[in-house]
């Protein structure tokens, strides 16, 4: 009798939570919070003291990364070399306005750019690594990632100004020709400058691309990118400082680029295809160790799968609703720590249509229980008013 009284709404609550529990296989993290912490000494000696098994593991793993250390190295070397070959000796006019602005001082240092677009991004990383993931593999992506993207970035912008040998909006200053007119008919070259400090005369010649711009708009669009995913901008939680990580680094790539005009060094055209230049690199360098921080499907703020094998650990195809070759585990090698937080499973592709099937069979259970439960309460009522009637009939007589 007291089962029968039980309110309905309380049992089909419970009833749709365990539904969606059992039934859905959806599963949730809580990542409401930014989850950083002091590390402990558990902590530490996780991250830097390992067994002689895990160490072979590791360095099998750094052995599947060597080629990409390879080209990295080649890549920055490449892009070193290509900055110190002269431009292309092109034709300008003495009269040509947008080139005769005087020389003046950099309000961006030269070394403040790449000291930026490697530093920002790296930074974070150590930030994450020692206070929130403790996640080697992160790490390491992360510098892979930067440094490649520095490096193709700075052989793109190298060749482009070699190629395009523009003069520079302060470059009639930096000449000094020893004529005041164009010939008849006829442009000029550089050999009518007066200017003895050949390099300081060449570095004239390449405005095109800016190479500040270039520079921070690669780190900065990386770096923004690493903080949106890391603190899980597509969570659809809608947390303001998660789009002010996202913002500050691109904001300060704007400052640092716009002041190349500032200071008479740069064209807008120039500033223009550098910062869009970098960002792409940035961008696409980033893709090549994480995944996008706008698919919903993904933990984002994980890099992808390590190439040593899986070890023994896998998801039956029950535990995420999808089939097992789209969920990939993420690393469960030694190189990244295990912690809770990593057994998580990656889904890489989901059957959308798996939601609304969990959700129309909760639906449906909660439905069956509100039924059954209404069919009880009319049975009890009915035993109930025919044992007054009873009762009545017996008192009468």
């Amino acid at each position: 009798m007291e089962k029968s009284q039980q309110d309905p709404a309380a049992t089909a609550t419970a009833t749709s939570i365990t539904i969606d529990i059992a039934d859905s296989s959806i599963k949730t993290s809580n990542d409401s919070t930014l989850g950083f912490s002091l590390p402990t000494r558990a902590d530490i000696r996780r991250l830097f003291v390992a067994s002689k098994q895990e160490k072979q593991r590791r360095w099998r793993l750094i052995k599947t990364y060597i080629p990409d250390w390879i080209i990295l190295v080649l890549v920055n070397l490449a892009g070193g070399l290509f900055g110190m070959l002269g431009p292309r000796h092109r034709e300008f006019s003495l009269s040509d306005r947008s080139i005769r602005y005087s020389n003046h001082y950099s309000y961006v240092p030269d070394f403040v750019p790449p000291l930026v677009g490697y530093g920002a991004p790296v930074i974070s990383a150590l930030v994450f690594l020692v206070f929130r993931r403790r996640n080697w593999h992160d790490f390491h992506c992360t510098v892979l990632g930067i440094f490649i993207a520095m490096g193709l970035n700075n052989v793109a912008t190298n060749i482009l100004k070699n190629a395009v040998g523009r003069p520079r909006p302060d470059f009639i200053d930096r000449c000094q020709p020893s004529i005041t007119e164009d010939p008849p008919l006829k442009l000029v070259d550089y050999r009518v400058c007066t200017q003895t400090d050949l390099d300081y005369l060449h570095e004239g010649m390449r405005s095109f691309p800016s190479g500040h711009a270039s520079l921070s708009f690669c780190g900065l669009t990386f770096a923004a990118l690493y903080l949106a995913s890391h603190l899980r901008y597509n969570d659809q939680r809608g947390h303001a400082y998660k789009t002010l990580a996202f913002y500050i680094p691109l904001f300060c790539a704007s400052l640092i680029a716009i002041s190349r005009t500032a200071d008479y060094h740069h064209h807008w055209q120039d500033v223009l295809a550098g910062s869009l230049m970098g960002a792409f690199i940035g961008w696409f360098s980033y893709r090549t160790y994480f995944p996008s921080i706008l698919n919903h499907s993904v933990m984002s703020d994980r890099p992808y799968p390590s190439r040593i094998p899986q070890s023994a650990r896998h998801s039956a195809p029950n535990a995420t609703g999808v089939d097992n070759r789209y969920a990939v585990p993420v690393d469960d090698d030694p190189y990244q720590i295990e912690t809770p937080d990593e057994e998580m499973l990656c889904e890489y592709s989901v059957d959308k249509n798996r939601y609304k099937r969990a959700a129309s069979s909760a639906l449906s259970a909660v439905r069956s229980t509100i039924m059954s439960n209404r069919g009880s309460l009319r049975q009890n009522d009915n035993a109930i008013q025919t044992s007054i009637e009873a009762k009545a009939d017996t008192s009468s007589q």
